[in-house]
């Protein structure tokens, strides 16, 4: 038995910068990175850049925002997917923390998520478009 649904897969780029941070995190830039960073904007990082023992430029910095690859910015990232998700009438499931459904038009939509990618699916094309579009 199939439901004949639509099915789209995306990717959220940035995801990650719209979890805000709940900590102060700080970082260090080292080698190109840290000249990138005064090549970027001299003004503002020139002053701050030190050289490490192996005489490598180093830039210490204050996260603003989530970054990709911290275990923090993944369970916050998380954390703001589900409250928006629940916000739009999503309920998730119980047997799987990334799996959300909702009625929709009289047919269940479901949005499965690993980290930023989201796969939805509906019977309908134009729901799963419009989702996509939120």
């Amino acid at each position: 038995v199939t439901e004949g649904r639509d099915v789209a897969v995306i990717d959220l780029p940035g995801a990650f910068l719209n979890a805000e941070l709940d900590e102060v995190v700080h970082m260090v830039l080292r080698g190109k990175l840290a000249k990138l960073m005064v090549k970027f904007a001299p003004q503002i990082y020139r002053k701050y850049v030190t050289l490490g023992t192996k005489g490598e430029p180093m830039l210490y910095v204050t996260l603003q925002k989530a970054l990709y690859g911290c275990m923090r910015s993944a369970l916050l990232f998380y954390l703001k997917l589900v409250a928006d998700l629940e916000g739009e009438g999503f309920r998730l499931n119980p047997y799987n923390p990334c799996v959300a459904n909702k009625m929709v038009d009289g047919a269940q939509m479901t949005l499965t998520f690993h980290v930023d990618d989201i796969k939805i699916s509906h019977v309908n094309p134009a729901e799963v478009i419009r989702h996509i579009n939120w």
